[in-house]
């Protein structure tokens, strides 16, 4: 009875993330035909670099204590995390205002970019802050929350992206929608969990919060550069591109990117939340976890295969036809990355599992192995002068072979 009970909750949840995940995909990926005969390439490009450099802030904003709220053993100390991870949102963005100041002021050469650097810092602030507050609510499994923050984060960003493009301001389109969706989401995720039965105050003192930084420091210390290791693994590409080709290239390939990520996140995200608060729950327990990450892997490997073959068969076409024959070598970048994507969506739910059992520093040393191997991949492109095309089917081979040899030793570490 127990075990079916488990079944019910969990399908309850993973009904409740879902249906937030796919309302906020389906908007953007309604809105995708009609953005990409807007928007150039060249637009889609500069908002790849602007994520690129975001999503490298993201990895530090708060030096990864948001992650030990969940698998947190008292009340207290997610309490503490959560205020820890708040303060130090709080510096990362002044330090990024300084940053972008000394970039623009005497280093850059692109103008545009520049002139989208200046929201780095607020982006910054809201993924910091949205980071802390959304594994406060996963903790406290209030899913209803974490759905409404997509939904209304999609809302608001296409519904910007969408006005700009009708009026005519196309040169910043992109960046304010992404910007004004993303603070909007975070204030109004802040005031439904301040009204929610699971609450927060900044009520502790700061001998509180350096006891709790020192017990949980494995986080910025080894879990913070695993995960650097792993955004370089996405990101490293679009630094590649952007320094050895043309603009417009970057933005075919953060349109492949986009449009990957949609239907791969749609569940795949929701799967690992429930995952993360379920393995963290019955680990504490003594129970066993491996059964929980084989059923994870089956259910990510279920999903994304079709969407695989698909892209493998007629990405390219489907590309022209959904946003206009501009984009179709998206489509074919798109092929090409799927078998790499298809593992990178089965290996994300069940990556904090290293984290649960006290195994970050294995992980680490995964992750460093998945960056030299893109970097050996992508240098040796540079070195013999590969195309794009060629390049990109050179480091989505090595990094696909990578990640099913890691996602074995996930569910390899874990004893029976």
């Amino acid at each position: 009875m127990r075990g079916s009970a488990l079944r019910s909750e969990y399908i309850r949840n993973l009904t409740i993330l879902v249906t937030g995940s796919a309302s906020a995909q389906f908007i953007a990926l309604a809105l995708s035909p009609v953005f990409s005969r807007y928007y150039s390439p060249h637009e889609f490009g500069l908002l790849a670099v602007f994520m690129s450099i975001l999503s490298a802030l993201s990895v530090i904003v708060c030096l990864r204590y948001e992650f030990a709220i969940i698998p947190a053993r008292t009340v207290d100390d997610a309490s503490a995390l959560l205020q820890l991870s708040l303060k130090i949102t709080l510096l990362t963005t002044l330090l990024s205002l300084a940053g972008v100041t000394i970039f623009n002021l005497f280093f850059s050469g692109n103008k545009d970019l520049s002139n989208w650097l200046w929201l780095l810092p607020v982006m910054t602030l809201a993924n910091g802050s949205y980071q802390a507050m959304l594994n406060w609510a996963n903790r406290h499994k209030n899913y209803k929350l974490i759905s409404r923050y997509r939904i209304i984060n999609s809302i608001i960003a296409n519904g910007v992206i969408l006005a700009a493009a009708l009026l005519g301001y196309i040169t910043y389109g992109l960046l304010v929608g992404f910007v004004a969706g993303g603070v909007t989401a975070m204030l109004v995720l802040y005031i439904s969990i301040q009204k929610s039965n699971a609450p927060f105050a900044f009520n502790l003192g700061n001998a509180k919060l350096r006891e709790t930084a020192r017990k949980y420091d494995v986080f910025p210390k080894v879990n913070l550069w695993q995960a650097f290791a792993d955004m370089l693994l996405i990101n490293g590409v679009i630094y590649f591109l952007t320094f050895f080709f043309s603009q417009a290239v970057v933005g075919l390939y953060g349109m492949t990117m986009r449009v990957l990520q949609a239907p791969f996140n749609l569940i795949g995200y929701s799967i690992g939340q429930i995952f993360l608060q379920e393995a963290a729950h019955q680990y504490h327990e003594g129970k066993n976890i491996q059964p929980l990450i084989k059923k994870s892997i089956l259910r990510t490997a279920v999903v994304a295969l079709p969407i695989v073959i698909i892209l493998v068969i007629t990405g390219p076409d489907i590309f022209a036809f959904v946003f206009g024959d501009q984009w179709r070598e998206s489509g074919q970048f798109a092929r090409i990355l799927a078998p790499w994507f298809f593992l990178d969506f089965i290996r994300t739910p069940i990556s904090q599992v290293p984290v649960i059992i006290g195994k970050q520093r294995q992980w680490l040393a995964w992750n460093v192995l998945a960056m030299i191997t893109l970097t050996i991949s992508l240098a040796a492109c540079r070195i013999f002068n590969i195309g794009i095309t060629e390049s990109i089917m050179t480091f989505s081979f090595s990094q696909t072979i990578i990640y099913a040899l890691s996602v074995l030793w996930i569910y390899s570490s874990v004893k029976n």
